[in-house]
């Protein structure tokens, strides 16, 4: 039995972090890096929500094997 994407949440999660990447990259290139008074806080929120995704792929891979092999 295949899970659904429902179930693994997997196709969720790597949008998202191509998405936070796509847009790590987009700051990488329109914002110097600066001081976090200069209101540049941006880096930030990019680079975690970057390594949150990269963080739980490895997790929802191997749950989705899991599933798979009942």
């Amino acid at each position: 039995m295949k899970p659904s994407s429902d179930t693994t949440a997997l196709p969720a999660v790597l949008i998202g972090t191509v998405l936070w990447l796509i847009a790590l990259v987009i700051v990488g290139i329109r914002e110097p890096l600066a001081p976090p008074e200069n209101g540049v806080w941006w880096w930030g929120v990019t680079l975690v929500g970057t390594a949150s995704g990269v963080i739980g792929l490895p997790f929802l891979v191997r749950r989705r094997a899991r599933l798979t092999a009942r």
